[in-house]
């Protein structure tokens, strides 16, 4: 936090800082943890040559050269998102040098070739070409064929990501959301991170769901199967009852390392099936958060791709629809990141002209899902209630948070 607040100093306030690299300071991102070596092990930042996100690492250890592209980049606050760039007006504000920067590629470019050691360890022919690759969310993004203006994603993994593609440079002035570099050449992403959206409902399983895992072991189904019939049960907005997914703080659209989850309007009537159904639509209120940011900015959002564990659940499926009020769908690939990336090198070693078309030829709709309007409305009246409760509890988080630490 400390190195956050200098990199937003030294850029001259919050507002500069994103107006250098479309994003705020985040704990997240690599920028504060270089800054963060640099105060508080200075004789290891002495030795530093190259900064490398992990996949570029692997990729110096295939090929031997320094290098990386512009959606993973963009995550280290370092990148003019907008010229595709290291930033060197930021870099000089923060006194970084930056030949510890490998150099910056497109997504689908060649970067290098496998040297004659790593072709021999990996069973490969030397001099197989390496393209850039992209950062997790990027590359399942061009899994998931998002691609084209009004596609957007909404992964419901243990933590959750909305993912909108831009053909122009959109940044939140409030920081809300990111904007980076996608890994479509000369495209944007908007996207915003739940930290615990299907992991709120794991916690749940883990911790309050022993009859339905025990029973799931003699039936020999899923235990969220089980699960999620029981939330079934209760009807949309759980007669009043919220849960917050802030279970490991939250990132988008608060940024609040202090925020908790919690339940509600708890009352006698409130049983198990409410707790796991306010669950459920406590992450997918979370997620809405982000579709709405992302409206406002005026990206459409024409249809939703689902993924994740959130979309293998037809209950859940539904549930999305009726909370985002749009038509949801899933695709035929189910393995995502590296899918996307297989993609990547397809494209970027001549099998297609370019990834739009690899994402066109090789990715379809298998299911749609439309909302419920009568319980769309229902969701769209609690919707409000649920972004009340965090602006309401926002001090309180933060002064229990305090009263943890100086207890210790």
């Amino acid at each position: 936090m400390a190195e956050c607040a200098e990199i937003e100093k030294r850029a001259g306030g919050r507002k500069k800082l994103i107006g250098m690299v479309a994003n705020p300071a985040l704990t997240g991102f690599t920028a504060p943890k270089i800054l963060w070596l640099r105060n508080n092990e200075p004789k290891n930042y002495d030795k530093v040559v190259q900064v490398l996100l992990p996949k570029d690492y692997v990729r110096y250890q295939l090929t031997g050269d320094f290098a990386t592209e512009v959606s993973d980049a963009s995550g280290t606050l370092l990148l003019d998102v907008s010229k595709r760039q290291w930033s060197q007006k930021l870099l000089t504000k923060l006194d970084l040098d930056n030949a510890i920067l490998p150099k910056v590629y497109e997504s689908e470019d060649v970067t290098g070739t496998l040297t004659k050691a790593a072709a021999q360890k990996l069973g490969l022919l030397e001099g197989t070409p390496v393209v850039g690759g992209g950062g997790d969310q990027a590359a399942g993004a061009i899994g998931n064929g998002i691609v084209k203006s009004g596609v957007v994603s909404a992964t419901m993994g243990t933590s959750g990501v909305v993912f909108a593609h831009s053909d122009a440079m959109q940044v939140d002035p409030e920081g809300r959301v990111h904007t980076f570099c996608h890994a479509v050449r000369n495209q944007w992403h908007v996207m915003g991170c739940v930290l615990s959206a299907g992991g709120s409902l794991q916690w749940y399983r883990n911790h309050l769901g022993d009859a339905e895992v025990r029973q799931a072991k003699k039936d020999k189904v899923d235990p969220y199967q089980l699960i999620t019939a029981q939330a079934s049960e209760a009807a949309a907005g759980c007669e009043g009852l919220f849960f917050l997914p802030y279970l490991t703080g939250e990132r988008t659209p608060h940024a609040d390392p202090h925020a908790r989850g919690c339940w509600i309007g708890l009352s006698l009537r409130h049983g198990r099936k409410h707790l796991v159904r306010s669950v459920m639509e406590g992450a997918t209120y979370a997620m809405r958060d982000t579709l709405e940011i992302i409206q406002e900015m005026n990206i459409p959002v024409k249809q939703v791709r689902l993924s994740g564990g959130g979309a293998r659940s037809e209950f859940w499926r539904q549930m999305q629809a009726d909370i985002y009020g749009k038509k949801v769908v899933t695709i035929n690939a189910e393995e995502g990141p590296a899918y996307g990336v297989a993609l990547l090198a397809a494209a970027g070693t001549g099998a297609y002209k370019n990834v739009v078309e690899a994402c066109t030829k090789t990715i379809s709709v298998v299911t749609e899902t439309k909302p419920d309007n009568a319980t769309k409305k229902v969701y769209n009246k609690y919707y409000p209630h649920y972004g009340h409760l965090y602006q309401s509890l926002k001090g309180d988080f933060a002064a229990i948070a305090k009263t943890v630490e100086e207890v210790g």
